[in-house]
């Protein structure tokens, strides 16, 4: 098996177990994302202070702390879930800022949060058929629809498997493939992933992130990774950005990161 950093350095690697390469391709819907000085919270608390991060086109930015760093509150303020309280989230250049979660899902930004929210009274298909409900209505053709389907199907092979059965039934690797699949199918241009391999079998997170991988080289879909396996978040980035406490305390190329000792030991644990 090949482990996600080999993956992030060979174009057209084949699949993993599960998750097959989609058809997309790199290209101009590729979308920046940039946030400036944002400050959000919760109450009194402030989670954010003052926050600046970049994620260019097409790339996968690994948002790396430990517990109460303020990452999930991040991408919860990017996709409209928490409003900030000032500072900027633009899409390429656009503000965006203080958006609802449904505006941010019309501009094709899809949030994956932690806990992999399927539903389980429903099919799987049914799962997956939730994805569109962003869709612009012109586009809700039963051929879009089918053709969307078969995508995440060739993408995700397990679940075409499973397509029938109730998504309680899933293992928690095909649940997370579930999840991730259900927002690909709104068809964003920007991912947020919210601590994926979280809970997962060592041989299942080596999948899930390797398709994080191939979504960001094949798909052209920018990404931004919330971890806490750092090392392994790492590996298959562009960029890294560290949190501490609500505030960024370092921000780089993901390779600089990873070889700071110093940063490591301090904010990473490894």
């Amino acid at each position: 098996m090949t482990s996600p950093a080999e993956a992030h350095g060979a174009d057209g690697a084949d699949g993993a177990d599960g998750a097959q390469p989609g058809p997309g391709t790199k290209g101009p819907d590729a979308a920046s994302l940039a946030v400036e000085d944002l400050v959000a919270g919760y109450g009194e608390v402030r989670a954010l202070d003052s926050v600046t991060i970049t994620a260019s086109p097409a790339s996968i930015t690994a948002v790396l702390g430990a517990n109460g760093a303020g990452k999930t509150t991040l991408l919860r303020a990017i996709s409209g879930m928490v409003r900030p309280r000032s500072g900027r989230v633009l899409l390429d250049g656009a503000d965006r800022t203080g958006r609802s979660p449904e505006d941010m899902a019309r501009a094709r930004v899809a949030h994956v949060p932690e806990g992999q929210g399927v539903i389980p009274e429903l099919t799987v298909e049914e799962n997956l058929r939730l994805g569109m409900m962003s869709w612009p209505g012109i586009v809700k053709r039963r051929a879009d629809r089918s053709a969307a389907l078969a995508e995440a199907y060739e993408r995700f092979g397990v679940l075409a498997d499973r397509r029938r059965k109730l998504a309680g039934t899933l293992s928690g690797g095909e649940r997370q493939m579930l999840v991730i699949a259900r927002a690909l199918v709104a068809r964003p241009r920007v991912l947020l992933l919210d601590e994926p391999s979280l809970g997962l079998a060592p041989r299942i997170m080596t999948q899930v992130l390797d398709m994080v991988v191939r979504l960001s080289q094949e798909s052209g879909i920018t990404v931004v990774l919330v971890e806490q396996n750092a090392r392994a978040a790492l590996a298959i980035a562009d960029r890294g950005v560290v949190l501490n406490l609500g505030r960024v305390v370092a921000a780089a190329d993901a390779k600089d990161l990873a070889a700071d000792v110093a940063l490591r030991h301090h904010y990473l644990g490894f």
